[in-house]
């Protein structure tokens, strides 16, 4: 991925800080996180000059970032430039970006902690020591990314309808009420759920036999889906590479569809699926790079936006390129700089 350095002067830009209270098993995890990030800003540089105004935010609730960063653009001197850092997971990641999204001179940057993390992933490092490095954050520039519109909210990596969907609700469930899976939810377990869902959908006939009325650039692609992607980076699933050729700088989207089948069909086409294979096998998925999608449906849609979920009817999906700012720290953390990570 191309890097341009076009970012604002970190001498003059204002910092925020959102983090997601949920992604930590304790208050006190909160505390010192918030604690490293005062102990980073309390200190000069070498000529000696205080860093500038920044302010930590605790998330209260879904949606909650999106009021508070407004809040905060709109205290600042008019043109004044913000970076964002959603600490936490790939949910209050999309918070931050429906917070950023059409405000001047705004950049967004991601501090992974999360259950999910998939996003930081798209610039090539499994480092997350590397987005947790404050030096890093603060001193690296910043680069356009494309986004997904869907009704009136923004995601940075995919739009899931179908057993994809289901699927993720259902980790997320179970992650939420037993801790050790919260904790460090075992690969395997994810995959393993994945087929159970298969198998309930098998089960399951007004599922199973779900239709959907659907338009991908024009093209006509009604018919039964058990899965369709839309997605703007290659990450989701567990954080695994489901649709390796997605670009999230290249203003398109991917769109990845698989037919019903009969149970031994849904376990084949589960094992290509879930390698990432859906190329080297025509014959179970269709794939298209697209500019907007369509998707009608008689039975309520279960949509997973980056995590969040909403139900509907009808859903427009479209690529809006550009339309945010991403700090991208890569490399370029100091891992002998006690001070720089939080």
């Amino acid at each position: 991925m191309k890097r341009e350095d076009t970012s604002t002067c970190t001498s003059r830009v204002r910092h925020f800080f959102v983090i997601n209270p949920v992604c930590f098993h304790r208050r006190r995890d909160i505390d010192e996180v918030a604690a490293e990030i005062h102990r980073f800003f309390g200190t000069r540089d070498e000529t000696g000059e205080a860093f500038p105004e920044y302010a930590v935010h605790i998330s209260r609730f879904p949606r909650d970032a999106i009021g508070a960063i407004r809040r905060y653009a709109g205290a600042a001197p008019v043109g004044s430039p913000l970076r964002v850092y959603a600490v936490g997971g790939d949910g209050i990641l999309f918070d931050c970006l429906n917070g950023v999204v059409g405000l001047p001179n705004a950049e967004l940057g991601t501090i992974p902690y999360g259950m999910e993390n998939s996003f930081y992933r798209v610039f090539g490092q499994n480092d997350k020591n590397i987005f947790r490095s404050l030096k890093a954050q603060t001193s690296a520039v910043s680069v356009p990314m494309d986004a997904l519109y869907c009704g009136s909210n923004y995601a940075l990596s995919y739009c899931l309808i179908g057993l994809e969907s289901l699927s993720n609700v259902s980790s997320r469930s179970l992650k939420s009420r037993h801790g050790f899976l919260r904790r460090n939810m075992p690969e395997l377990f994810h995959v393993m759920n994945v087929y159970f869902n298969y198998l309930g959908m098998l089960m399951n006939r007004a599922v199973f036999k779900q239709t959907y009325r659907m338009w991908v650039d024009g093209e006509d692609w009604s018919g039964a889906h058990a899965i369709i992607n839309i997605v703007n980076t290659p990450m989701h699933s567990g954080n695994r590479a489901i649709v390796p050729e997605a670009v999230p700088s290249d203003g398109w989207m991917d769109v990845l569809c698989s037919g019903n089948a009969n149970m031994f069909g849904v376990f084949r086409m589960m094992l290509h699926y879930m390698r990432g294979k859906h190329a080297e096998h025509p014959d179970l998925f269709t794939h298209k790079r697209a500019k907007k999608v369509f998707v009608i449906s008689e039975s309520p849609l279960m949509l997973d936006l980056d995590g969040e979920v909403f139900y509907d009817k009808y859903i427009t999906v479209e690529t809006k390129p550009g339309v945010v700012r991403i700090i991208a720290p890569v490399g370029a953390a100091d891992e002998a700089d006690p001070g720089a990570k939080i």
